[in-house]
């Protein structure tokens, strides 16, 4: 007899159902004429706290003075509701007719340790060995079972595990009690390898939008049958000079000077790693992380899909014939692609069906059909093809010949769908006017005010990426697999959505849609461990999971990383300020009620005569000078990045209140100016963003309809607002 054990019920289920033996039901465990199956819950044991161990009984491990504490073994309990489980194994363990134990963890260093050390605390003799499981399918199962190697070749990404398991438990436990502690956290703070990079990296992105100054300029701009901007930009104290420069292009000869017609070829997007398919199901149906995890988890246990906790774009060679009989299946519009690079694939490949066509409802339903109709557009044996036009136009100056500026744009004609047909794509098209060279072009340059813009928020899918590769010079640079196979990442594809959810839940960051954006929670969690002299930066955390990677390469050893991290810790707390981190402190803020100079807190201003000020307002972190400004009994600088209680952002001014609370003022809207009165209902008339409308119009088509655009794409002509002007005090625009 074979005793298999599996990591989930659902795998038992799979496993029996491609053993082919007819097997009985024992409440814990299955079994057959040759095998016992016997399924986990996911991790049945659990590290023992710090207060479970013998030499810290009567000793307050939440104590500063009680820290750090290393175990010098690391023990594990048996988790609440598995006791029934782990006896089982133990009990069939010890049958002689068991002459071998299958190993059926994940294919992961989660995986690896799951059952390992369920079968190490049992004390099992018995030879294991392990089929690294790709795929649950019938067909996977049995190709890996016959290709299953001995579990002892499998000891470095046990190691890996532990290592990764003993570093989080050293690093987690010791910095989140010391920080708690001298931060004077009721509630905790959360000090994870992990969830602290997250959060750092959140809010020092927050904190530069919040300190963004945007910087006004003008630049110069024809809106015509071909939209030109010029590559002149002006400071916004420049206007005339932005006004002088539109004139000379407007009295310049525009014309064209070349053209260029070409046909090329689309790239189809690649296949799905998790982190690209979270991010596509939350931009396509607003999922959140946990929820695109959990339907393809479902998905891939009932064997719909390939092992979808997978950090890669690529498949790797061995999966050629796989993917051969799931096109063959599909129809004579599929042929093989170039996906396939063992150099890319660390374990799991790219995220693909397996071939079965399901009958699903709800998420399961989206996200399986995300991952079909990707798998469908990147094997699409016809082409994307557009026909992409460039036109060169010159700038002449009509006295001198001189070239006072060159425009090129560019405009395309989709020739052939391809794999859009499978997986279509939202893009603003630009269709150009059939010109020649010689031809000119109309034109009528105009200065436009603009203003330079903050960087954005981290969405899902940015942030996914970034954790990724956290050292990319920008989002749209390809994923670096040399160094995210090394484990320079943030997380893993497996715990990455859970650790987001728990900075929700602790109320350090917020998921809006599909914004990230800081907390209070966070600021103090991040600004506490700054002071503390705690690196929760990605640099640091990408390190230590590049050390724990490089011991499933027997690169280095558990108790070398072990030892790194623990010098670490010790000379953390054996350097903490006296006293609580967050206990006030004198400021040079002075009271605007008795004069006297404030003490401080990370969260907070209070003077001994009762005063308080809190140093956030409606989400958002004051700096030192607006509070300056608001004890001072000014109004502060228009501020950026309040949130309402409905999750939007706004800007205000702040100003102190007499009870010593602050109120918001809001900038006053410019007054329109009415260009004259509408023809048909006799009301104003004003200019918004794409034409001049009547004031009495109502959304949903009510009211009046009367406009006259900015832009007549019929007849190419641009109207202004000095000849709408002049047409309304003659009555109105000219017929036809």
């Amino acid at each position: 007899m074979k005793l298999i054990i599996a990591e989930k019920p659902s795998l038992g289920r799979s496993i029996m159902d491609s053993l082919g033996e007819k097997f009985e039901n024992h409440e814990e465990y299955y079994s057959s004429e040759n095998y016992y199956v016997l399924p986990l819950h996911g991790h049945i044991l659990e590290l023992k706290d710090f207060e479970e161990y013998p030499e810290n009984k009567g000793k307050s491990m939440w104590s500063v003075k009680n820290l750090p504490f290393f175990p010098g073994e690391y023990e594990y309990n048996i988790s609440r509701g598995n006791k029934k489980t782990y006896d089982c194994i133990r009990k069939l363990l010890k049958q002689p007719e068991v002459t071998e134990v299958i190993h059926c963890g994940d294919a992961d260093r989660e995986g690896q340790i799951i059952v390992d050390l369920v079968l190490e605390k049992i004390g099992n003799t018995k030879p294991v060995s392990r089929p690294f499981i790709k795929s649950t399918t019938r067909e996977g199962l049995q190709k890996a079972f016959a290709e299953r190697r001995p579990n002892e070749e499998y000891r470095n990404i046990n190691a890996e595990g532990k290592t990764r398991e003993y570093v989080d438990f050293d690093f987690g436990k010791n910095l989140s009690r010391y920080a708690s502690r001298k931060a004077g956290a009721r509630s905790g703070l959360n000090v994870g390898r992990v969830i602290g990079a997250i959060v750092t990296e959140i809010y020092n992105r927050d904190l530069e939008i919040e300190n963004f100054v945007p910087r006004n300029y003008f630049k110069v701009e024809s809106d015509g049958e071909i939209k030109l901007t010029s590559k002149q930009e002006f400071e916004g104290a420049q206007e005339e000079a932005a006004k002088e420069y539109a004139r000379r292009l407007n009295e310049s000869d525009l014309r064209v000077t070349d053209v260029k017609k070409a046909k090329q070829t689309k790239r189809a997007p690649r296949l799905f790693s998790q982190t690209d398919l979270q991010g596509a199901a939350n931009k396509r149906h607003g999922f959140a992380p946990k929820r695109t995890l959990r339907a393809a988890q479902s998905l891939y246990e009932k064997g719909l899909i390939t092992y979808p906790r997978t950090n890669t774009n690529y498949m790797a060679e061995g999966d050629r014939p796989m993917i051969a009989g799931i096109l063959k299946k599909l129809g004579p519009e599929f042929e093989m692609k170039r996906v396939f690079d063992d150099s890319k694939v660390d374990g799991h490949s790219a995220i693909t069906p397996t071939g079965k066509h399901p009958e699903l409802t709800g998420d399961e339903h989206k996200i399986y059909m995300m991952i079909l109709n990707r798998f469908r557009a990147v094997f699409c044996k016809e082409a994307c093809t557009v026909l992409k036009t460039t036109l060169t136009i010159d700038s002449r100056d009509p006295r001198t010949g001189e070239c006072i500026e060159q425009f090129k744009v560019s405009g395309e004609v989709p020739l052939t769908q391809g794999w859009k047909k499978f997986e279509p794509v939202s893009e603003q098209e630009t269709v150009l006017p059939e010109l020649n060279a010689g031809d000119p072009v109309e034109h009528d340059f105009q200065p436009v005010a603009a203003q330079t813009k903050p960087p954005a928020h981290y969405t899902v899918t940015t942030l996914g990426k970034w954790m990724q590769n956290p050292f990319r010079k920008s989002e749209e640079d390809e994923v670096d697999y040399a160094r995210m196979l090394s484990g320079m990442e943030i997380g893993t594809e497996a715990t990455r959505a859970a650790i987001i959810d728990k900075a929700i839940a602790k109320d350090y960051i917020k998921l809006t849609k599909n914004t990230y954006t800081i907390q209070p929670n966070g600021r103090f969690l991040v600004e506490s461990c700054r002071v503390l002299g705690i690196d929760m930066s990605s640099v640091k955390t990408a390190e230590m999971g590049r050390d724990t990677k490089a011991v499933s390469r027997g690169e280095k050893t558990c108790e070398e990383v072990l030892a790194a991290v623990r010098k670490e810790i010790t000379d953390i707390i054996g350097s903490a300020p006296a006293g609580p981190v967050d206990a006030p402190q004198p400021t040079e803020f002075t009271c605007p009620r008795c004069g006297k100079k404030l003490q401080g807190t990370l969260k907070k201003l209070e003077c001994e005569c009762g005063f308080v000020f809190w140093k956030t307002v409606a989400g958002k972190w004051l700096d030192d000078e607006a509070i300056a400004a608001l004890l001072a009994g000014k109004k502060t600088k228009l501020l950026r990045g309040f949130k309402s209680k409905a999750g939007k952002s706004f800007s205000a001014y702040l100003e102190m209140k007499p009870d010593g609370g602050v109120a918001f003022a809001f900038p006053e809207k410019p007054e329109k100016v009415s260009l004259g009165n509408c023809p048909k209902c006799g009301k104003p008339v004003y200019e918004n963003k794409k034409g001049f409308g009547c004031s009495g119009w109502k959304p949903g088509g009510k009211g009046c309809d009367f406009i006259i655009w900015k832009y007549d794409r019929a007849t190419k002509k641009k109207t202004t607002a000095e000849q709408v002007k002049k047409m309304l005090a003659e009555g109105g625009p000219e017929e036809g």
